[in-house]
């Protein structure tokens, strides 16, 4: 329930009205004068006010704009005997939540206070988001030393102070990284560093999308435009007005899908499922893709188009392995965290320790360096973390032969202990031996590798030059 602050000076009415709210299960205080109920206001802060219009001495409107300024969340309702259209437009002004004519109706009330105080708890669970999101993801949370974290960082200050950020159709950002490198923090930075702060973040997983409801969920839907409609419903994009929609990992998207979403971004408008007529969309579309899109551009599986409307602004988040660097800050930052978060001293993470973490590849980057901290500290038993307590020389240690099988029955063996190909060096083995294995024909090569000719050719140059940049 909530804290009601009632500023009436007829003893009586103020007591009924007291009595009814207090019946509701509403906490009330009363005052008799406006300089006493703003007095009251300032210490208690309650939830809504009730006030006459008519007091001695303060008025109730010049109370208003007090209770306003110490209390800017406190909704305030204005009661008078003397209402008229001019006294409820100057209390709407001043800031007054609703207006009520005397001779009050406790019936009419109760359904009032009802609504204001569902409204003041919906100002603050928006507050509340707004402020979690802030905490979520600032540029203090990018954490590292690296020369990648530095340039990161300093692009996403130039990308919030420009101008361009301050239009309807803000540059769109493409976010580059491995699965685990922070590209959702990153996102979450650029919001909250930019203009659009204060407006909603909209967080859209493509891979779990599907492509029969990827136009209502994003576009929204009229009521009876499909069977399961029962109501008119709002897109993601809509709901995201005014502030930023992260599409993450977009690179999983269907070429339908990526059809659908190019149009989205060259109009800056959607049509929701059902309807005649497009609606324009005033968000800050970032995206973020763990893929190669050039490569997954020459397989024809990603649209070139839609790639280049992308990455307008392209940051690139590199691996943990990469970065060495930022290790030790990263594993500082999260013992911190996740010792407070069990109500526990906060450990020194031991030299050895330390050691076995920059021997570690992380192909999980840095998730995985979170969760291994967080799953030392449940067995850390003393002062200090451990490379015990990490069990990275346990994983360093164990059989890394991985088995790969592949369709018809064919299996690849991986030796990860003694350094395994990248994944590049793979598909250009498998793709000579099947352009040897043709004569070179290029034809049957993307038939038997299930690629086009323009594929097989542009990845085939590119192998010619890796081997000639090492000749």
């Amino acid at each position: 329930m909530a804290r009601i602050l009632v500023i009436e000076d007829e003893a009586i009415l103020r007591k009924n009205i007291v009595d009814r709210l207090r019946a509701e299960g509403h906490e009330l205080i009363d005052a008799g004068s406006g300089e006493a109920g703003v007095e009251l206001a300032s210490l208690l802060a309650p939830d809504l006010v009730l006030t006459d219009l008519r007091l001695p001495g303060m008025d109730g409107l010049s109370a208003l704009r007090e209770i306003k300024r110490t209390c800017p969340r406190t909704l305030v309702v204005l009661m008078t005997a003397h209402g008229s259209q001019k006294t409820a437009v100057d209390a709407i002004r001043e800031g007054a939540y609703d207006y009520l004519t005397k001779p009050v109706e406790l019936k009419e009330l109760v359904l009032l206070v009802a609504r204001a105080v569902s409204h003041a708890r919906a100002l603050e669970n928006v507050e509340y988001a707004r402020q979690a999101e802030r905490d979520h993801g600032t540029l203090d949370r990018l954490i590292g030393v690296s020369a990648n974290i530095r340039d990161v960082k300093n692009r996403i200050r130039q990308l919030a102070a420009s101008p361009a950020m301050t239009v309807r159709d803000p540059p769109t950002v493409l976010i580059n990284g491995e699965t685990g490198t922070g590209k959702d923090l990153v996102a979450h930075a650029i919001h909250n560093e930019g203009p659009r702060r204060d407006g909603p973040f909209v967080h859209v997983n493509c891979t779990a999308v599907s492509e029969t409801l990827f136009e209502s969920e994003l576009f929204g839907h009229l009521r009876g435009s499909f069977t399961d409609a029962k109501a008119n419903k709002k897109g993601l994009f809509e709901v995201a007005d005014g502030g930023t929609i992260f599409l993450d990992e977009i690179g999983h998207l269907g070429p339908a899908m990526q059809a659908k979403l190019l149009v989205t971004l060259e109009k800056r408008s959607i049509r929701p499922v059902g309807a005649t007529d497009e609606r324009p969309v005033n968000v800050h579309i970032v995206a973020a893709t763990n893929r190669n899109l050039p490569e997954a551009i020459a397989r024809n599986e990603f649209r070139a188009d839609l790639y280049h409307r992308l990455r307008v602004f392209e940051l690139r988040l590199q691996p943990l392995r990469e970065r060495p660097e930022d290790i030790a800050s990263l594993a500082e930052r999260f013992v911190s965290l996740h010792a407070r978060r069990f109500g526990m001293n906060v450990p020194r993470i031991r030299d050895s320790a330390l050691a076995a973490m920059l021997r570690y590849a992380w192909p999980g980057n840095v998730r995985e360096l979170a969760n291994t901290i967080e799953s030392g500290l449940l067995v850390c038993d003393g002062g200090e973390l451990t490379e015990r307590h990490l069990r990275l020389e346990h994983v360093a240690s164990a059989d890394h032969h991985v088995a790969v099988r592949l369709p018809g029955g064919q299996q690849i063996t991986l030796d990860f202990e003694r350094g395994s190909p990248t994944l590049d060096q793979v598909e250009q083995q498998i793709l000579r031996a099947a352009y040897d294995y043709t004569g070179h024909n290029l034809s049957r090569t993307a038939r038997i590798l299930g690629l086009t000719r323009e594929a097989v050719r542009y990845r085939l140059g590119k192998a010619a030059e890796a081997g000639d940049s090492h000749g």
